[in-house]
């Protein structure tokens, strides 16, 4: 059975313990005999009214459960302790056998290959994976060391600082990771100990990592503690949570901090929602990673919904290698294009699209009526989606069959939320980077990294393609009528240009981006960082 230790958010960590040796009379120390090795009970007690790290806490008093463990130093052994009276209250007895000394060194958690060397304790080990609990700490990170100066006495003092993080969806492990390569944060360490102002320190001495794991059930608006030396990490750090799917998130702290010994520092609460997370993304379907941009999150009605582009348009084998290469055309609904091959000329306004192959499944030799998906008969209209709004089901989205994975083809409200000025910036650009190709590069204003090229690629229709340089089209996934779909309309002059959401035939031959939503969930709150007594909250740039 493992200690507990929840903590509240009013308290302060300041975890110093008595220990109180006394004699057999009080039933506080019992001597079984004369020999050199006696059996103890020592009582530990709370000093004062500072809030103590070892224990359950109950509104701000220290509660002690059975079976927790620490190691007393006689000088000459390390000496294992339990916990054998007091559990569930703010007092315990402790019980071991230790060699007779004037004076006791004690560290918790009991550290099995420890040993005393003066008035430091060698071969303790803060662990770089730690235990996740509920609005607390793994108690095996919670080291403590405690000098008996006359022997009678051994005050506990806390060796380590916690971070405090409040992830607002599950999680199955948090990681701290510190930028430098010598700024550590776990490893095997020595716990020096300073006499005159019975302040502990801790020196890592191997095994170093400069990260931290909290691994567990991580369970959404719950708060966790990660045990860490006192250090400052003055070159940089990063916070990540993956999450129960396996995508991971990670805010990055440009700004120097500092863990303090005793200190809780609280870096506020976490929404895979907040556009300060970023997504690490990972191969998806037939994408890799290096092939898709985070471009914020933003909101639907009652949702929210992280927008994950393609870099480059669709082709029929997957994705174009280039983000200023055209990718092929498809017709509204379809799953392949008709056109398979094309050689393209020239650039800017000079450039030139010349069909050379159309093979196909259907042998569709032109885009019209003729070849249109879900034709009504030979009416000039389709019997399938219809309505104002209907979307492509995923058997009928092209992105999805030839990417797979999440991939989709965007809805129009993906495009019109893509042409908010207040979230994305739209410019035109023709720059060596995109090869002399017209297009517009869109920056987010939600994600440092979030930018995207779209050139303007020209149209199919019936057996010839129309491509200047000056427009184009991109489909979108959702239907305006029984023969119209929405599209993002690019246009491109030497003294202008606009885009707009536009409905076109379904018949025609345009390009398109693949997109996917990672989060989709209800509106929530972005991070927050709370107000606590005795805690310092981390100041985010």
């Amino acid at each position: 059975m493992k200690m507990k230790k929840y903590i509240q958010s009013m308290m302060a960590f300041a975890a110093i313990v008595s220990f109180a040796s006394c004699s057999s009379e009080d039933n506080n120390t019992t001597i079984e005999n004369e020999s050199a090795v006696k059996v103890m009970t020592f009582t530990a007690t709370q000093e004062g009214n500072e809030a103590s790290t070892r224990a359950i806490l109950s509104g701000t008093n220290i509660h002690w459960e059975s079976e927790d463990e620490i190691s007393i130093f006689d000088g000459t052994n390390n000496n294992q302790f339990t916990l054998t009276d007091g559990d569930g209250r703010t007092f315990g007895k402790f019980s071991g056998k230790a060699g007779q000394s004037t004076s006791y060194t004690a560290v918790y958690p009991y550290q099995e290959n420890a040993s005393l060397s003066g008035d430091d304790v060698t071969n303790v080990t803060l662990p770089a994976t730690q235990y996740a609990r509920d609005n607390s700490f793994d108690k095996e990170a919670a080291l403590m060391i405690a000098e008996g100066g006359d022997g009678n006495t051994l005050n506990f003092k806390n060796a380590v600082g916690y971070v405090k993080v409040k992830p607002r969806f599950a999680c199955s492990k948090i990681v701290l990771k510190a930028a430098g390569a010598s700024e550590y944060l776990a490893g095997k360490c020595t716990l020096l100990y300073d006499t005159n102002s019975n302040i502990p320190s801790i020196t890592f001495t191997s095994e170093q990592s400069t990260s931290i794991t909290l691994s567990g059930n991580i369970t959404a608006n719950t708060a966790y503690y990660i045990a860490v030396p006192a250090v400052t990490l003055s070159t940089g750090w990063s916070i990540s949570f993956t999450d129960t799917t396996g995508d991971v998130y990670t805010r990055t702290g440009s700004k120097s901090i500092t863990f303090k010994r005793n200190t809780i520092i609280n870096l506020g609460e976490f929404s895979r929602t907040d556009n300060k997370l970023k997504l690490t993304l990972s191969q998806n379907g037939e994408v890799p990673a290096d092939k898709q941009v985070d471009m914020g999150v933003f909101t639907i009605g009652d949702k929210n919904y992280r927008l994950i582009f393609a870099t480059s348009n669709l082709t029929k084998d997957g994705l174009a290698e280039n983000e200023y290469d055209f990718g092929d055309y498809f017709a509204w609904g379809a799953t392949e294009p008709w056109c398979t091959q094309y050689s393209r000329t020239g650039t800017g306004y000079d450039v030139k699209v010349s069909p050379t192959a159309w093979e196909n499944t259907k042998n569709a030799t032109v885009y019209d009526w003729e070849t249109v998906p879900f034709r009504d008969g030979k009416n000039w209209s389709c019997n399938q989606y219809i309505n104002d709004g209907e979307k492509l089901a995923m058997e009928h989205d092209a992105a999805r069959q030839i990417l797979e994975g999440d991939w989709q083809i965007p809805t129009k409200e993906i495009w019109d939320k893509l042409c908010e000025t207040s979230n994305y910036e739209w410019t035109k650009s023709s720059k060596a980077e995109y090869n002399g190709y017209n297009g517009y590069k869109v920056n987010s204003k939600k994600s440092e990294t979030g930018t995207i090229f779209l050139p303007v690629t020209g149209e199919f229709y019936k057996s010839w393609p129309s491509c200047d340089g000056t427009y184009g089209s991109y489909w979108s996934g959702t239907a305006n009528s029984n023969d119209a779909a929405y599209s993002l309309y690019l246009y491109y002059s030497y003294d202008g240009g606009y885009t707009q959401i536009s409905t076109k035939y379904r018949y025609y031959g345009y390009s398109v981006r693949p997109v996917r939503l990672v989060v989709e969930s209800l509106a929530d709150p972005v991070a927050t960082t709370e107000r606590y007594d005795y805690e310092d909250d981390f100041k985010w740039e």
